[in-house]
Parts: structure tokens; sequence; C-alpha cells
């Protein structure tokens, strides 16, 4: 089972649909990182120009007594409402500081994959990795070599697994690079914190959106050797894909789909700005989410035991 995977691994890498997806989201990764580190650091320092102004006092040539009065009763209010933006605004620049860090990029990177960019993405190349097959009749051959075709797919699963954690891995280094490179100078931003606390939170957020990748790359393999069409099985990827975001926020039901439990396994929240643009938030439930995930599981399981029963033999194929 091992050469087969790897073997299939190797195919993968060599794809050319697959070579180019690599490269556009390793760009996408740097491109919304050096986006938000530039959002981060600017709103960071605007607002603490602003509570140096304000600091300064209302003793100004300009100013009327009346107008002084006021001022000395608004600086108060507005102090505090600077200094509570202050505060929201130094966590969100140490969250996009993550890209600026050797390992914390990573937890960067692997929301991006584990976000709409990443999942269209194991949809086309699932699409044209494992239907194409059918569409080409490339399969016969490879079930000459391999006689059992749940065998041959979960290689395939196991091998978009696996390239996908690669492209993680690469795009987070190229994302460091030039976060350390060019950006730590460019977008002063505070620490992601300490290493220690860094590494904790990245090993977290790598064993989550490893999980949620191995989840959506089953699915999508599934879906593709059920339809056996790269164009059809793209447009069912993404029908899917729009009904999981769409019915996050549906009431009482809602939070036990795969849409709403998502983002809270790998660890979205409000501060993540990036990911609120590409996901639907969501209300957070006082159920765990890996309880939630519970429903998702058994219906993945229940899509690949109908593959299966549908493709028993090979005179099926």
């Amino acid at each position: 089972m091992r050469s087969l995977v790897f073997g299939e691994y190797r195919r993968l890498c060599r794809h050319p649909l697959g070579m180019t997806l690599a490269v556009l989201f390793a760009l996408l990764s740097l491109y919304c990182a050096l986006g938000s580190q530039s959002s981060a650091s600017e709103s960071l320092r605007n607002v603490r120009n602003n509570i140096a102004t304000v600091d300064q006092g209302c003793d100004t040539a300009l100013n009327t007594p009346e107008q002084k009065e006021l001022c000395l009763k608004s600086v108060p209010y507005q102090l505090k409402t600077l200094r509570q933006y202050e505060v929201t605004f130094t966590e969100y620049g140490r969250r996009a500081a993550n890209g600026q860090h050797p390992v914390a990029s990573l937890v960067w990177t692997m929301k991006l994959a584990t976000s709409i960019p990443g999942l269209v993405v194991v949809v086309l190349v699932t699409a044209f990795f494992v239907a194409g097959e059918w569409s080409r009749g490339s399969i016969v051959p490879r079930l000459l070599y391999e006689a059992r075709l749940s065998r041959l797919l979960s290689a395939k699963t196991a091998a978009v697994w696996m390239w996908m954690l690669t492209l993680v891995v690469v795009s987070a280094a190229a994302t460091a690079a030039v976060g350390m490179l060019y950006a730590r100078s460019a977008f002063p931003l505070p620490s992601p914190g300490a290493f220690g606390e860094v590494l904790a939170e990245t090993a977290v957020v790598l064993v989550a959106g490893a999980a949620v990748l191995a989840a959506a790359v089953a699915t999508a393999v599934a879906l593709a050797a059920l339809v056996r069409q790269p164009l059809r099985s793209c447009l069912a990827g993404f029908l899917l894909l729009v009904l999981v975001v769409q019915t996050a926020g549906t009431p009482v039901v809602g939070a036990w789909l795969p849409g709403s439990a998502l983002p809270e396994i790998v660890g979205f929240n409000g501060l993540d700005r990036v990911w609120d643009h590409f996901w639907v938030s969501t209300a957070p439930s006082a159920v765990p989410a890996a309880l939630r995930a519970v429903p998702t599981l058994l219906g993945i399981a229940l899509l690949w035991t109908f593959l299966q029963h549908r493709s028993r033999t090979r005179d099926l194929v």
C-alpha cells in the first residue's frame, strides 16, 4: 500500500494542473499575508497616534473657552474608546504577524488551506486527478496493477492529502521568508508570542487542519469516483462547498453542520479578518466542535460505503 500511495503522490506532484494550482495557492497565501499585515500595521499605528494626540490635551491656540471645556469633557471617553480599539488591533496584529514568523507562518497557511481557497484547490485537483482517469480511460491499466478499486481510491486519497500538506509547508516557507526579509520592517507588528506559545498553537492548528483536509479530500475523491467526469465533479464539489458555507448559519441544526464546526476546529474567529472574507462567521456553540463534527464524519463514511457498493467489482468500471 505504501508504494501505491507514494506512486500516486509522485504522479500528482508532476501533474500540470497540480503544479499550476500550487503556484497560485502560494502566491495567494503571500498576497493575503502581506495585505493583512499592512492593514493591521496601519490600523495599529493610526490608533496609537490618535491616543497620543488626545493625551496631549486640549490646550491649543485655536480652541475657544467653550471648545476647550467640551474637549476636556470628551477626553476620558475618547481615550477609553481608543484604548479598546488598541487592544483589538493589537490582537489582530499579533495574528497577522504569524506570516512574519518561521513557525507561525504554518498557522497562517493552514487556515487558508482549510478555508475556501484551499478547499477549491482540493476539488479541482481531485476532479482532474481522479475523475480524469475515467474520462481518459487510463483507469483500466491502473486496475491491472491494483485490482481493487477501493484500494486504489484510498491510495489516491492519501496522496492528495499528502500533497495538500506539502503545499501548506512550501507556501508557509515562502510566506515566512518574505515576511522576515521584507514585511517585518515594512509592516511593524506585535510579536505573535513566546516561542513555546507559538509552537503549541501551531501544533494544534496543524493537527486540526490536517484532520479537516483529510475529511475534505475523502469527500472530494468519493464524489469524483462517483461522477467520473472532471467538469461534472468540479460542479458537484463546488455546489457542495457552497451548500456547506451557506448552511453554516442555519438556526438550531446549523451548529451540527460542517460549515459551523469547521471554523471552530481550525480556530477561525472574528479577529481573523482574512478568513471572514472567505467564510461565513457563525455564533459559537456550547457543544464542542469535535462532537459536532460527528455527523459530518458519518456522512463521509456513508458516501464511501455507497461508493464501494456501486463499484464492488472491476466489471462496473
